[in-house]
């Protein structure tokens, strides 16, 4: 066991350990940041023991759903291999990456941020050690095809954190959750966690000799994490009118079109496809073929979010003209345009998971650009004409540029 154990915890945190090293330093900094200013505010525990299961149940599921290192795992079971030594190794150490690369990034905001007991602190990482724990008994529940009993596990826990009022009550539905998890996990077979990428690929890949847009769609559907943070975005995009509101002097219809750019899987298909990447940058004439097919694909997929919010902000505030539909227009068409740069140009290397890829810090350059486009634009409305120049002349040049380069 401690050979396997060895193994997956220099897969995921490095031959070295440098994931957790710099994931530990930048928990650091944050808190030290944070308690510095001294900003405080009142934060329910019931919050802290939500946001530790689920945030980290989710990302815990983005491992167990990733394709990076199912290489790795492959090579493992060609070699004689104790069953079920490889099940708790490999829920140990995908619980430890995630609770130390992700989760701790949240806990130092949380325990900088409010006030806590030490019964609170120690409840809450027992909360994030049962979501890594059940999340792993869940996926191999998915594997063998029962869907259904995940997520009424899940619920069933969510349900109990924010009914119950005492902690006691909280830790006995964890512990007890936790305890089912490990039992299940006992029995689980190891192969579950496998799946082969290979019949993926091909799908994917046929793709390319005709069409390069059809094979973004393929890559989009094929993938079904992707699909779930799409919608997520769209359902975000229904209920964004009523959590912004209003503020005096200052349109807030742009706010939310730079929220919805936040699509990290979509922007991200180069970096998560190093080969894909590679063969792009071999083959002649791929920075137009390839680019001005993939800014469509971005702007389409942002553009049906944008419209979504665009019908639910009419529904909320019945002022919609044809100076929202050219906003959603610009915004679209811009944050494509530099997701498309920045993932050409500068795509990201050295991540272990998927998980890694998408909470890079890299995904809110784009976002935060266009918020700062967004109020200027709320605050001054002559800056979205003169946007819409310069947009109009940038456009040009990259038409230009990218044929002369090719």
């Amino acid at each position: 066991m401690m050979n396997t154990l060895k193994a997956l915890t220099k897969q995921f945190l490095g031959a070295k350990y440098e994931s957790a090293k710099k994931s530990l330093l930048e928990a650091l900094i944050l808190f030290a940041a944070i308690h510095a200013a001294q900003f405080r505010i009142v934060i329910a525990s019931s919050i802290l023991y939500l946001i530790s299961t689920l945030f980290t149940a989710g990302v815990m599921w983005q491992v167990l759903t990733g394709r990076r290192h199912m290489e790795t795992i492959q090579g493992m079971f060609s070699l004689p291999f104790d069953n079920r030594s490889f099940v708790f190794s490999y829920v140990l150490v995908l619980g430890a990456h995630t609770l130390i690369t992700k989760t701790l990034l949240i806990w130092a905001l949380f325990f900088a941020a409010a006030a806590w007991n030490m019964r609170e602190i120690v409840l809450a990482v027992f909360c994030g050690c049962m979501a890594c724990t059940t999340a792993a008994a869940g996926y191999q529940m998915y594997r063998k095809g029962h869907a259904v009993f995940p997520l009424l596990w899940a619920f069933s826990i969510l349900a109990a954190i924010l009914t119950a009022h005492r902690w006691i009550t909280i830790l006995a539905a964890a512990a007890a959750s936790f305890l089912a998890a490990i039992l299940y996990l006992f029995f689980a077979d190891a192969y579950n966690f496998y799946f082969n990428t290979a019949a993926k690929k091909a799908i994917l890949h046929a793709g390319h000799t005709r069409d390069i847009f059809v094979y973004l769609i393929r890559y989009l559907t094929a993938n079904k994490s992707y699909l779930i943070n799409t919608a997520g975005l769209w359902v975000a995009a229904c209920f964004l009118p009523l959590l912004l509101g209003e503020f005096q002097g200052l349109n807030i219809f742009p706010i939310g079109l730079a929220i919805l750019c936040l699509n990290t899987p979509i922007c991200t298909l180069l970096s998560c496809d190093p080969d894909l990447e590679q063969a792009l940058h071999m083959l002649p004439g791929q920075t137009v073929r390839f680019c001005w097919k993939y800014c469509l694909f971005v702007f389409t997929i942002n553009g049906i979010a944008s419209g979504i919010y665009l019908c639910s902000w009419q529904i909320t505030n019945n002022k919609v003209g044809l100076i929202h539909v050219g906003m959603l227009l610009l915004f679209n068409l811009q944050s494509a345009i530099f997701s498309v740069l920045l993932e050409w140009k500068y795509p990201l290397r050295d991540w272990k998971t998927e998980s890694d890829l998408w909470h890079h810090p890299r995904k809110y350059l784009i976002p935060l650009v266009m918020l700062l486009v967004a109020a200027l634009v709320g605050a001054w409305p002559l800056a979205l004409w003169i946007w819409a120049a310069i947009l109009l002349a940038e456009c040009c040049i990259l038409f230009f540029f990218a044929h002369y380069m090719s």
